[in-house]
């Protein structure tokens, strides 16, 4: 991508700086400059006017994210009289005085010039809802020629899934289901090339599917089985064994058509880029120097001899394919050509056309862009069934293949209770009852793990059991559940009694954790729970709220009054024995 400032770069993912006067405020962010013996990218001192020249930054957040008081500062702080700030707006921004400038909801504000204090220029609002470009330019008020300046660019990312027999989410929200054969561009950033490739295949079921509401179509059913991408100046395919053998022993991890091994440590594919394990049943993680995230969550099929797996990327800028943002005034998204299929149509025929023809055709991968790995005599075109989904279907077979058979939802409900999200929960039941497939529900559970900012909360007390008035101290940890997880875990923890609030929300401290004590539990039997809290707003990703697990914690009687107590009564007996014996003589 090319700026009206010149050259700019994206930054790696995973690498964040800190903000000083809004710590919890995170950039996505790479290659900052960091002062002569700072901590890297321990504060955002973006120019340094020492060295003087030029660079450029690209930041990604995701629309209406909260932007709270960061700054560009300079590094090392100059040991001169006078500071000169100048700003340029580009792209998406415009002038609004001699020292600001606005950017849709961002603000950009540099310091009166001649100022020997503030030296800083300061972002405030949100991210912008469209792209945004400006330029920073600082110099030695007593010597014009040492001058250094600074490109950033603004960019709105977003999130897309596609999961089960192939529901998807598109970069802007929308939910549809797709239920093509074969292999499709499922992203493509066309600024910076990034694209995501995914392969379907049909899946043979003795039960007819009800009506998806969002295209009011009654379809057969396909699932995710492949996926391949561009990153960091590679091509890497996930797939089934090449050679059409079923093979349960995993999915073929290719870099540039190359089998590899992905060992504890990922695979490095250059700054930013990166494949990294998530867990021992083939999940793995994606990294761009774009900064996105995909996240690829597989599982084998026993009874079918198929492998399936669900897809969700993050953090992206990419608007165009399958999972691309609709085109205005559309019901789907754009074709690849940027045509605009229009509202959606009143016939279900004319649906299905759109759908399944048009649009399909538009996204389908050719011979000569596919980036997926072929064994000897096998295309893309070999995946490729046009007919698929069958139009107005009485039945869902397939020659040759083995029928699916349903389950009854109330089973599949249960294996898919644990799906916290509504609409992904409801996926999860079709996908189950549809296909009697149970691993459908733990592959859900699994992509529900693996979602940037997913948190995980446990809390653990120092005693089980603690007499009435005494002190109890509860401990909450909030960790993040993505292995791989570089975003350091940030807001607060509320504990709960008996499902009620106790007290206000507790502050984790750098360790993630948040302890709560408290004397004023009532005698019996308590349970013990705490609810994350993550900051509102921010950059990047998100963390999710999570609640943990009750514990239980029993408050029994006072054991000191009650053992002076005992202690009285056989003081209190040996007296009247006493007394008695006595009194018998």
């Amino acid at each position: 991508m090319r700026s009206s400032f010149g050259e700019t770069r994206r930054l790696r993912p995973g690498v964040r700086i800190g903000l000083w006067l809004a710590p919890l405020v995170l950039f996505f962010c790479g290659g900052a400059y960091a002062c002569p013996g700072s901590a890297p990218f321990a504060a955002p001192q973006d120019i340094n006017l020492t060295g003087g020249g030029q660079a450029a930054e690209t930041y990604s957040a995701p629309a209406g994210s909260a932007i709270i008081d960061p700054h560009i500062s300079l590094c090392p702080p100059p040991a001169i009289a006078a500071v000169n700030w100048s700003l340029a707006p580009g792209a998406g921004c415009s002038a609004a005085s001699a020292t600001s400038i606005t950017c849709n909801s961002l603000t950009v504000t540099i310091p009166p010039n001649g100022s020997s204090v503030d030296k800083q220029v300061t972002l405030s609002g949100s991210m912008p809802g469209s792209p945004a470009l400006f330029s920073v330019t600082v110099s030695n008020a007593a010597n014009p020629a040492n001058v250094a300046s600074r490109d950033y660019a603004f960019f709105v990312s977003s999130s897309g899934t596609g999961w089960g027999d192939p529901h998807m989410t598109t970069v802007d929200g929308v939910r549809y289901d797709f239920q093509g054969a074969g292999e499709f561009t499922a992203l493509l950033d066309r600024e910076t090339g990034l694209e995501i490739q995914t392969r379907q295949i049909p899946v043979a079921t003795t039960s007819l599917p009800g009506e998806n509401a969002y295209a009011g179509l009654r379809t057969c059913v396909s699932l995710y089985n492949a996926v391949a991408t561009r990153v960091g100046g590679h091509r890497v395919s996930y797939e089934p064994n090449i050679s059409g053998v079923p093979d349960p022993s995993g999915l073929q991890l290719r870099i540039d058509g190359a089998l590899k091994a992905l060992g504890d440590r990922g695979v490095d594919l250059g700054p930013g880029a990166r494949i990294v394990r998530l867990d021992q049943d083939g999940g793995i993680e994606i990294d761009y120097p774009e900064g996105a995230i995909l996240v690829v969550t597989p599982a084998y099929w026993a009874d079918q001899q198929k492998w399936y797996l669900n897809v969700t990327v993050s953090n992206t800028t990419a608007r165009s394919g399958i999972l691309g943002a609709l085109a205005p005034r559309s019901w789907l998204p754009a074709l690849r050509n940027n045509q605009s299929l229009g509202a959606r149509p009143d016939s279900a025929d004319e649906r299905y056309a759109q759908l399944y023809e048009k649009f399909a055709d538009s996204w389908r991968v050719k011979d000569g862009s596919s980036l997926f790995d072929y064994a000897p005599g096998v295309s893309t075109g070999t995946f490729t069934n046009a007919s698929w989904p069958i139009k107005n279907p009485t039945s869902c077979g397939l020659r040759g293949e083995p029928s699916a058979n349903p389950i009854d939802g109330k089973v599949a409900e249960q294996l898919c209770r644990a799906i916290e999200d509504e609409h992904m929960h409801a996926d999860c039941v079709f996908d189950v009852s549809v296909t009697g497939e149970p691993g459908i529900a733990k592959t859900y559970v699994k992509t529900q793990e693996h979602r940037p900012g997913a948190t995980k909360v446990t809390v653990t007390g120092s005693r089980e059991t603690t007499a009435v008035a005494e002190t109890a101290v509860f401990t909450a940890r909030v960790a993040q559940t993505r292995l791989h997880a570089q975003k350091p875990t940030t807001g607060a923890v509320q504990f709960l009694v008996d499902g009620a609030k106790a007290d206000s929300p507790v502050a984790l401290d750098a360790e993630g954790e948040a302890k709560w004590s408290t004397a004023s539990l009532s005698i019996g039997r308590h349970r013990v729970s705490a609810e994350f809290v993550p900051i509102a707003g921010g950059w990047g990703v998100p963390l999710l709220t999570t609640l943990s697990p009750q514990i239980e914690h029993v408050v029994s009687a006072n054991n000191d009054l009650w053992r002076w107590l005992l202690i009285l009564l056989v003081v209190i007996s040996i007296v009247a024995a006493v007394w008695l014996l006595l009194r018998s003589k």
